[in-house]
């Protein structure tokens, strides 16, 4: 078994290329997601709705799963979303009930898609404003350049295996 010194022992000089760029890439990583959780705190302090999504796991997934633009159109039910997430119906049944009272989300008006639910159109832009955040967030980090490399070496490995 490993001792918590074994892992920071080593030099980045006796690193091979692979682990120099796992490291850096884990790195990149872990800093992405620090920045990314301080952010989260301030959005659950600054907005009811960040608050609303960010309360657990699965009304995060939930919001993701609203948004997706296959479903955009129509909307889904609660069993399309349940078998989805794959979670218990009765789960996603509080969820839209709480998320329409809050105005999050809405009914499809069409009468034959009454059952389905659509996003909000704030729901659908501030998913859209995360999206630009997580995006601009890595690239401006400057973490990506350093820590790119090791998503590239994973790609090769996996070709070669499957050549």
């Amino acid at each position: 078994m490993n001792k918590p010194t074994d892992f920071i022992k080593h030099s980045r000089n006796e690193l091979s290329i692979e682990e120099h760029a796992k490291f850096d890439f884990l790195d990149a990583q872990a800093k992405f997601e620090l920045q990314l959780f301080k952010d989260r705190e301030r959005w659950i302090k600054e907005s009811s709705m960040s608050a609303y999504f960010q309360s657990t796991r699965i009304k995060a997934a939930f919001a993701r799963q609203l948004i997706l633009w296959e479903h955009r159109q129509f909307g889904q039910t609660v069993k399309m979303i349940a078998i989805s997430l794959e979670i218990p119906r009765e789960t996603v049944s509080r969820i839209v009930t709480e998320c329409h009272a809050a105005g999050y989300i809405c009914r499809n008006p069409d009468p034959d898609y009454q059952r389905y639910w659509l996003p909000s159109e704030k729901l659908v832009d501030d998913m859209a404003k995360y999206a630009e955040y997580i995006a601009t967030t890595w690239l401006n980090s400057g973490f990506y350049e350093s820590s790119s490399i090791y998503p590239e070496l994973i790609r090769y490995r996996n070709m070669k295996r499957n050549a």
